[in-house]
């Protein structure tokens, strides 16, 4: 047990176990953390206040008892929306895995409530003991934890159908404008797990998916010699042509310019 150094901001107390050190932490309303990555990962349970957080192409409205966990090297950035209590444990993954003997989960997972809750007030009121069973209740429960959170990261073994859909989605839509909570609510699900699982099975985010859609009906058109780059641009759906012209470099390795010369044949 022992206080260790952290890049947790707002910290006001810590406490240190094998491969697990639990912060006590406040955030004032209007705090914004920038984008970042941790290279633990990183459990939150809010006990009091609201917050807003990015991350996975997702934004997760976290109000009291809400539970966010984060895999190692997840980006994410968060607003604070009024006061904030927050109990955050961070879990170093080869520590926890050897000394423990279980695995992490690998998404990120956002909890409202449950039965989660109540283990970790309980975690929570052991942080503040001083007991000399302490440091014992703390490693059991949070392995408790850590199982509530596996079963909800079990990873999707068949594809599952409402994926089509949003597959179907984005080739006919691509050039609209399209939030991740449209797609969810358009297929029953929430836009984390609509993320989450949508990276799983392409190997790549909804946005970067459309990104590419978007270029691949850019290439058929700059096969036309009479169509201008700048009209191009807006049929598939970007703003503007230097817009265009940045995701398709970016994609090709080339520019719309010299794809269409190549084309061309010249």
């Amino acid at each position: 047990m022992g206080v260790t150094p952290t890049n947790v901001q707002g910290v006001v107390r810590s406490r240190r176990e094998t491969g697990i050190v639990c912060h006590e932490v406040f955030y004032d309303t209007g705090t914004t953390l920038e984008s970042h990555t941790h290279g633990t990962a990183l459990l939150a349970w809010l006990m009091s206040g609201s917050y807003r957080e990015s991350a996975c192409n997702s934004e997760l409205r976290c109000g009291a008892r809400s539970v966010v966990f984060h895999p190692p090297l997840i980006e994410h950035s968060v607003r604070i929306e009024s006061t904030s209590r927050c109990f955050a444990i961070e879990l170093d993954v080869p520590t926890v895995r050897a000394h423990y003997g279980v695995d992490v989960p690998g998404s990120l997972l956002h909890v409202d409530g449950g039965p989660i809750g109540g283990v970790l007030a309980n975690l929570y009121g052991e942080f503040r003991g001083t007991d000399a069973c302490s440091s014992l209740a703390i490693q059991g429960l949070m392995l408790q934890v850590l199982a509530c959170l596996r079963r909800r990261d079990r990873p999707e073994v068949v594809r599952p159908g409402w994926l089509d859909r949003v597959d179907e989605m984005l080739r006919s839509d691509f050039r609209m404008r399209l939030t991740l909570e449209d797609i969810a609510a358009a297929v029953g699900q929430s836009p984390e797990r609509v993320s989450c699982v949508f990276r799983r099975f392409y190997h790549r985010s909804i946005a970067e998916e459309q990104r590419r859609l978007r270029i691949e009906f850019a290439c058929e058109r700059l096969r036309d010699p009479e169509v201008t780059l700048a009209e191009i641009a807006l049929d598939a759906g970007f703003s503007d042509q230097p817009h265009f012209s940045r995701a398709f470099k970016e994609i090709t390795g080339t520019t719309p310019a010299r794809y269409r010369s190549v084309a061309a044949g010249q």
